[in-house]
């Protein structure tokens, strides 16, 4: 009887033993698994940390150079502004000289001159017009692109402008034997804008129209106000803009073919310009055009409402 009991606890002994051995065999593979995905969850982690440290590293590289980019095209603007006023100073001066004698020969200061002197002298001083102008259009554009163009922006009457630039304009206009329609508007009507700028802007822009409409066409002005926008248009009847130009057209130095104007080329500049100068006066300036039909280009600026405007004289 004792034996058998000694058998029995042998085997529970033993049974136990093999259990413990067993589930200690199980958490050693347990163990094991345990640390080889804790071994891959590191490396994993090293390895997003390391690409995080490279996109840091890209990212503050990509900083550093669009930094430099950036301070390398506004130092380039400035030099470029610095070399186009420079050079405007030290055109001007001969310009206006050679305007100056060319006056004084068309005046007969040395003489009577002959019908061919004249047609010479005619256009020895539109030429010199013409780059007085492109020289002042491109240091207008300059200044605008370096940030360095002064406004001086004050309520003014609507029609202060319109009766200013037909006086301006109707030379052209008689010229070119075309009609000008300019609609009237309320005395009242204000706008906040830089006066001088406004004018040269729809002088532009008429002077525009005029060139490419062709004799017995029509040129107007109309005026739309809203709340807060006063909007001038200016209409043609000349030969339209291809729907593929539309924008083009306010890029520097673009121009048209010179068969489509009705006489003497442009500088390509003036529209770039001029919607520059609006929108640096909180406007902007837009175009729409049927080939063969004509074009309206038209001026937003803010409308001047609390401060009351009195009208410039002539």
């Amino acid at each position: 009887m004792q034996d058998e009991e000694e058998r029995q606890l042998a085997d529970v002994a033993l049974r136990t033993a093999n259990s413990i051995f067993l589930a200690r065999q199980r958490a050693e593979q347990e163990l094991i698994r345990t640390k080889e995905a804790l071994e891959a969850k590191t490396e994993a982690l090293a390895h997003a940390l390391a690409e995080t440290e490279a996109s840091l590293r890209e990212r503050d590289r990509a900083r550093a150079e669009a930094e430099a980019a950036r301070r390398a095209a506004q130092d380039a603007n400035e030099a470029k502004g610095r070399f186009v006023n420079m050079i405007s100073h030290e055109l001007r001066t001969p310009l206006g000289a050679i305007g100056g004698y060319a006056a004084l020969l068309d005046e007969g200061i040395q003489g009577e001159l002959s019908e061919g002197q004249r047609e010479y002298i005619a256009r020895i001083r539109h030429n010199q017009t013409h780059i007085v102008r492109l020289v002042n259009e491109l240091l207008d554009l300059a200044k605008i692109e370096s940030g360095q163009f002064q406004m001086q922006l004050a309520p003014m009457p609507v029609q202060g402008v319109l009766d200013s630039v037909r006086t301006m304009i109707e030379p052209q206009v008689l010229e070119g034997k075309l009609q000008l329609v300019v609609q009237s508007c309320e005395p009242t009507l204000c706008l906040h804008a830089d006066s001088e700028r406004i004018k040269q802007i729809v002088l532009n822009l008429l002077s525009n129209a005029v060139k490419f409409t062709p004799p017995g066409g029509a040129v107007r002005i109309t005026t739309e106000a809203t709340t807060e926008t006063v909007r001038l248009r200016v209409q043609d009847t000349g030969v339209g803009i291809p729907a593929d130009r539309l924008e083009a057209v306010f890029q520097p130095f673009f121009q048209v073919e010179a068969s489509q104007t009705r006489g003497g080329g442009g500088t390509g500049l003036g529209l770039a310009i001029s919607r520059e100068l609006a929108r640096a006066m909180g406007g902007d300036l837009t175009v729409e055009s049927v080939v063969s039909h004509g074009s309206t280009f038209t001026l937003s600026v803010p409308r001047a409402v609390d401060n009351p405007c009195e009208r410039p004289s002539e």
